[in-house]
């Protein structure tokens, strides 16, 4: 049957902030009714949501699963959350940030031959009629965490996009060069290597200032908090107080990274036209062109490298290890840090011309919404097609 003139999508979409883009910004001829967790993503409710769901995950492994009420009004069902419980009588496609989503990142779960099963009976149903990673890092963890072969034609690398925010950022009046930091989780968000590079570059630099937001300090790094130009920013915020108080007023952004899937500030701050530094860390790459719109720095730590695979599949994570080694102090990390930080430090022109080309990757490029929404509204309209 042809497509319908507009499109009615049942999408069941979790509290991620990343998901305000599609809900906010549809496809021309495409309209949501949204099944949503009315919650703030960094809410003490859901943060604690997600440590019990992943304590349960751990005691009795099960895939990760969503239930979608028969619509008759709606046309498709778009799953952000993982496989559906019930197997629907509507057409459904399902996006994911990395090949571990169908097992709440829980690879050990991926040794049971019936939990594979379950998962990849659901996409290789006939009702289910795109598997969309959110980037080519995610798709190679998808084709590693399970036999996709009976469905790898349906496989299609969707990438977030992000609206180019509409207020300027402040010009600043004086001479100083204003970084900002924006990550929950102190060792894998890199946040001790931060430091400890701009540490080094206050001592050469006294015109730094570090806007911090993030987790409290250990006790080993508890000193650090007297950093000249060190602005500790706490509390929960609106995304828009949050472009007011942290992008906008800042001029590089900066998150070395080891345990990022994705990364959705790196979409923000290059909203904002900043420059921006990450790491070589699973889909960051993707986002970052070296040397164009930032700097990558270089890891061994990225949390994709502690997979355990046997015969070419994921069957579980080295999580003592890897926690081990984030809490190490990297002075092959710090190094680099000190090194391009330096280079945007000294140089404004350069810092203008990143952050120009990542405000256009935003604008018109993959990450942009018009992209977006060209390839949605095309895999919508091709699931509805006999």
């Amino acid at each position: 049957m042809k497509s319908p003139k507009k499109i009615k999508v049942n999408i069941l979409a979790s509290p991620h902030p990343q998901f305000d883009e599609i809900l906010d910004f549809p496809p021309e001829g495409v309209s949501y009714k949204i099944d949503r967790v009315k919650t703030k993503y960094h809410s003490w409710f859901t943060e604690n949501k997600i440590r019990l769901h992943g304590f349960l995950m751990n005691l009795l492994p099960l895939p990760r699963m969503t239930f979608a009420k028969t619509d008759k009004d709606t046309d498709i069902i778009h799953s952000t959350r993982g496989i559906l419980q019930i197997r629907p009588k509507k057409p459904w496609i399902v996006d994911l940030e990395s090949g571990g989503i169908f097992t709440s990142f829980n690879y050990y779960a991926l040794k049971s031959p019936l939990i594979r099963k379950i998962i990849q009976n659901a996409l290789s149903s006939n009702k289910c009629k795109k598997i969309l990673p959110q980037s080519e890092a995610a798709k190679k963890d998808l084709l590693k965490a399970i036999d996709c072969r009976k469905f790898e034609n349906k496989i299609e690398v969707l990438y977030l996009a992000m609206r180019p925010y509409k207020k300027k950022r402040v010009k600043r009046r004086d001479n100083k060069v204003v970084l900002s930091f924006i990550g929950r989780g102190f060792y894998g968000k890199g946040s001790h290597d931060l430091l400890k590079a701009y540490e080094t570059l206050t001592k050469k630099y006294k015109n730094l200032e570090l806007k911090f937001k993030g987790d409290e300090f250990p006790k080993e790094y508890e000193n650090l908090k007297k950093l000249p130009g060190l602005k500790l920013i706490k509390g929960f915020f609106s995304r828009e107080k949050l472009f007011d108080k942290m992008y906008l007023n800042s001029d590089i952004f900066v998150l070395p990274t080891h345990q990022d899937n994705y990364g959705v500030v790196f979409l923000e701050a290059m909203s904002a036209g900043l420059p921006i530094i990450g790491t070589t860390n699973f889909s960051v790459p993707e986002l970052i062109k070296n040397g164009k719109n930032g700097f990558l720095i270089k890891t061994p730590y990225s949390w994709e490298n502690y997979l355990i695979e046997k015969e070419g599949k994921s069957v579980g994570f080295k999580y003592e290890e890897c926690v081990r080694d984030r809490k190490k102090v990297h002075p092959e990390i710090v190094k680099q840090l000190v090194e391009k930080l330096s280079i945007l430090i000294e140089n404004k022109k350069l810092r203008e011309k990143m952050g120009k080309e990542g405000r256009k990757m935003i604008e018109e490029g993959k990450l942009s919404i018009k992209e977006r929404n060209k390839k949605l509204k095309k895999i919508y309209e091709e699931a509805l097609e006999d």
